[in-house]
């Protein structure tokens, strides 16, 4: 087994597993009674005015359905990350995810390029991280690689 593709899957669990204890602190703690909707509310003033507006609209009428979503979305793919299942396509999920929230972190009117580039930084970092993923595969260790031998023929 080469060593890209130990590093890939290393990369691939620990990032599984740091999504596992967000999502799971947001099952288990206050995220899906009340925080969701103090964070959503700070978004909808914070963020990009259409993003607000949508936020507004849809999203803060039905708090606890987004809160649910948001929260079993960011377990669940920490879940299949960590396993190696349905890798790229739960990393570019994460992406889209995490894009959401970037909406709501990056808008800074008459900023100049700084403030622009560290808007929503950790976020930023995130997304780029879960593309790599999505580059990368499964790398070893997953069950994309057990599914992809068995479809082929091989054990």
């Amino acid at each position: 087994m080469k060593s890209e593709a130990r590093l890939a899957a290393v990369v691939r669990i620990l990032t599984g597993i740091l999504f596992i204890a967000s999502g799971y602190g947001k099952l288990t703690g206050s995220f899906v009674r009340d925080g969701f909707v103090k964070s959503a509310q700070q978004m909808a003033r914070e963020g990009w005015p259409f993003w607000g507006s949508f936020l507004r609209s849809v999203v803060l009428p039905h708090p606890s359905v987004f809160a649910w979503i948001v929260a079993i979305g960011e377990f669940t793919l920490g879940v299949f990350l960590l396993i190696g299942l349905l890798t790229r396509a739960a990393a570019v999920g994460g992406v889209l995810l995490l894009f959401s929230i970037l909406l709501g972190q990056s808008y800074v009117p008459g900023s100049r390029w700084p403030g622009w580039i560290t808007a929503g930084l950790t976020t930023k970092f995130a997304m780029l991280l879960l593309l790599a993923i999505a580059a990368a595969g499964y790398g070893a260790w997953g069950l994309d690689g057990r599914r992809r031998k068995v479809r082929l023929g091989f054990r």
